[in-house]
């Protein structure tokens, strides 16, 4: 694991979206210094702090950890209609809806 090129792409992906050291160390409630420490690959970071990280920065992890554009969010795709729908299902709901889905799904032509 490369705490220099992880720290690397945390520093793009804070400044794409316009967030400074200290406004990013504030949402994460860490110091702007432990920040600019991870940015230049000097310190690491805990699971916890990278799943933060991952969230507030809208990136995955697998991004941050190993740099695959593969898994790496598209920010200019926009969600469909069914995304919105389904963020909007309680999480206890969303398994009968998944087994509806799962039944009409094959159907589709």
């Amino acid at each position: 694991m490369n705490l220099e090129k992880i720290g690397l792409r945390i520093k793009e992906q804070r400044k794409s979206l316009h967030y400074t050291q200290e406004s990013l160390a504030e949402k994460v409630d860490v110091s702007s210094h432990y920040i600019y420490e991870i940015e230049k690959g000097l310190k690491t970071m805990s699971l916890p702090l990278l799943m933060e990280l991952s969230n507030e920065l809208g990136i995955s992890t697998d991004y941050l950890l190993f740099g695959s554009e593969a898994t790496r969010p598209d920010p200019d795709k926009e969600k469909d209609n069914l995304e919105f729908i389904i963020e909007k299902i309680p999480k206890e709901k969303r398994n009968t809806i998944a087994n509806i889905l799962e039944v009409i799904v094959p159907n589709l032509k």
